[in-house]
Order: C-alpha cells, then sequence, then structure tokens
C-alpha cells in the first residue's frame, strides 16, 4: 500500500508539472521534478520566475522565487519570494500549479512592478540565468567551500549551458555549445564584476562568438528583407497593369456570357420550332385548313355562288394542297415511328 500510494503521488506530482508547461510558456527544467524556471517579460524587462517543489508537495504548496525582486506586496523584498498571491494563500493539493503560476505571471505583466536596483542582475540583457544558478549563489558557494581555483563548479556551468541551450530559437540550437564561453576560466575578480557591472556584463554578452553570428546572421536577414521589399516595389507596377488587364477580361467574359444567354434562347426556340413533332403538328393543321376549304368551295357551288368552272379550279387547287399535306405528315408520321421503335 506505501509503494501504491508513493506511485500515486509522483503521478500526481507529474500532472501538476505538466500542468506548468500548458498554462505557461518558456518553461525550463532545471532539476527534474524538483525545480523550474519560467522566463516572461515586463515592461520590455526580462524576469525569471523559479518554481521549487518541495518533497511534500502537492500536499505543501511550492515556493516561487521571482528574479530580480521587485516591490510588490506579493513579493518578500528581502528574499523575492511570492508570498501573498492569492493561489499559495489559497492553495489545496487540488490547486493547478500551472494556474497558480499563470496568475502571477500575468500580475506583473499587466502591472509591472519596480524592481529593486541592488537585486538587479542584467536584466535588461536578452539572456538571464535562473535564480538556482545565479552569479551570486555561485559566488557565496565558492566563497563558502572556500574554492581554491577560485572557479565555477562544473554542475553549475553545466546548468547555465544546458539553460542557454533551451533558450536558443531551432535555428540557434544548430550552433555548437562550444561556441558558447566556459566561465570555468574566468577569475573571482571577473565573475563579482560580470555579477555586479551591468556594463561589463552586456559586453561580455556581445563578445560571445554566438551572439556575434546571430548578429550577423540578423543583418543578412534585413538585407535580405529589404531585397525582397524592394523587389516586390519594382513588380507593383506590373501587378497593377495584369490586375487591370484581368478586370478587362472579366468584362469581356461577361458581355460573351450575357451574348451566349440571348443566342441559347434563340436556339432553343429555333429547336422547338423545327421538330419534328411539332411539324408533324403543322401538318395535320394544315391538312384539316385544306379540307375545310375544299367543304366551303363545295357549299358555294351547291348555293349558286360560283359557276362550274371556278369550282372546278379552287376545289382542285384546295383538294391538292390537303392530299400533299396529308401525303407528307403520313411519311413524317412513319419516320417518327420507326426512329421510336429503334430507341431515338
Amino acid at each position: 500500500m506505501l509503494m501504491r500510494a508513493q506511485f500515486n503521488n509522483l503521478d500526481y506530482r507529474r500532472h501538476q508539472i505538466n500542468t506548468l508547461k500548458v498554462f505557461n510558456d518558456n518553461v525550463v527544467e532545471v532539476v527534474e521534478l524538483e525545480e523550474y524556471c519560467v522566463h516572461f517579460e515586463s515592461a520590455a524587462r526580462n524576469f525569471i520566475l523559479t518554481v521549487l517543489l518541495t518533497a511534500n508537495f502537492p500536499n505543501e504548496r511550492p515556493k516561487l522565487i521571482l528574479s530580480p525582486t521587485v516591490q510588490h506586496c506579493w513579493v518578500n523584498p528581502a528574499t523575492g519570494e511570492v508570498e501573498k498571491a492569492p493561489g499559495l494563500i489559497n492553495y489545496s493539493p487540488h490547486s493547478d500549479l500551472g494556474r497558480v503560476v499563470q496568475v502571477v505571471i500575468r500580475e506583473f505583466e499587466r502591472f509591472p512592478p519596480p524592481v529593486i536596483k541592488n537585486n538587479t542582475t542584467a536584466s535588461n540583457s536578452n539572456l538571464i540565468l535562473p535564480l538556482s544558478i545565479n552569479m551570486s549563489q555561485s559566488l557565496d558557494n565558492i566563497n563558502t567551500v572556500g574554492a581554491a581555483n577560485n572557479t565555477v563548479s562544473t554542475t553549475q556551468q553545466q546548468n547555465i549551458n544546458n539553460y542557454l541551450s533551451q533558450q536558443t530559437s531551432p535555428h540557434e540550437s544548430s550552433l555548437s555549445s562550444s561556441n558558447l564561453p566556459n566561465l570555468s576560466t574566468l577569475s573571482l575578480d571577473e565573475l563579482k564584476q560580470l555579477d555586479n557591472d551591468p556594463e561589463f556584463f552586456d559586453d561580455f554578452i556581445q563578445e560571445m562568438s554566438v551572439v556575434q553570428q546571430l548578429n550577423e546572421e540578423l543583418d543578412s536577414m534585413i538585407n535580405q528583407v529589404e531585397y525582397i521589399a524592394r523587389e516586390n516595389l519594382n513588380k507593383e507596377g506590373h501587378l497593377v497593369e495584369l490586375k487591370r488587364k484581368l478586370s478587362d477580361d472579366v468584362t469581356t467574359l461577361k458581355n460573351l456570357g450575357e451574348k451566349c444567354d440571348q443566342l441559347n434562347k434563340k436556339y432553343l426556340k429555333k429547336s422547338d420550332d423545327y421538330a419534328p413533332q411539332h411539324i408533324r403538328e403543322l401538318l395535320q393543321i394544315a391538312v384539316s385548313t385544306a379540307d375545310t376549304e375544299c367543304e366551303r368551295h363545295v357549299e358555294q357551288f351547291l348555293n349558286g355562288k360560283i359557276d362550274v368552272q371556278t369550282f372546278l379550279q379552287n376545289y382542285t387547287h384546295s383538294k391538292k394542297l390537303s392530299s400533299e399535306r396529308k401525303a407528307k405528315e403520313e411519311r413524317l408520321g412513319q419516320q417518327l415511328q420507326a426512329l421510336e421503335r429503334a430507341g431515338f
């Protein structure tokens, strides 16, 4: 049962760490399951919020330390620890670590606090070290153990290099870590000056080969962007001309489409007029008209309205038309029936 409880506690600890990474950007793992750093900016100033997880976490609330130290009602000005944030005051094992840290960071981003100048260390630089590997702590550790060689420990140097590699972009990650300066080659006085003198720190960073290479690449990219911008401006006139031509073509296409619709309607009307079935119906009407004329001539003759010669001429003409039209109608009907039987 004890083994299972420890296993579940470890799983829940990992779950809480996952929420830290989900709700916050730029999370760097310093010590697995124990220490994490979150990088953020406020009022164009870089900050590091260090998250320390005790052995009893999540049953015990985490410890949040802000670097550089600021003047804020949530922060202890002596230690830089965030103590009075609502999420920490009301913390319980069921709280989300990621949301607690997110609220703290948003507070400092929305309302940038003034920095306590005695604790600012290279806050204007593009490169900030986590609190756990802060220069001042490194110097205190060196003085405490009385290191004879006045150098930074191998573990601290490794932590620094790991953090720098995690802060670089995917393009920068292709650079070899050998381009980074080895802090172990600096003397104790140089390390103290690096920690206390922002100008010396900035010069130290600018002299790094990796920074110089990045500056060269940045200049190259700026020149490339300017070249592309000039090319785009040169092609603007040609693009305007193409757009005008396209507009003219669209207008022409619209006119042709309207004309095509008119011709199509005319074609459909003519197609209906000259359809075989329609012609047959017209022939049937013409036969009926001719037969009516024949009957009218007979009636006029019987009533004595016309003489024999006139009757014969009119009647013969009407009867001939009726016979011709009837023959054409019958022949056309036979052809249509043959086509219908053939499946047309």
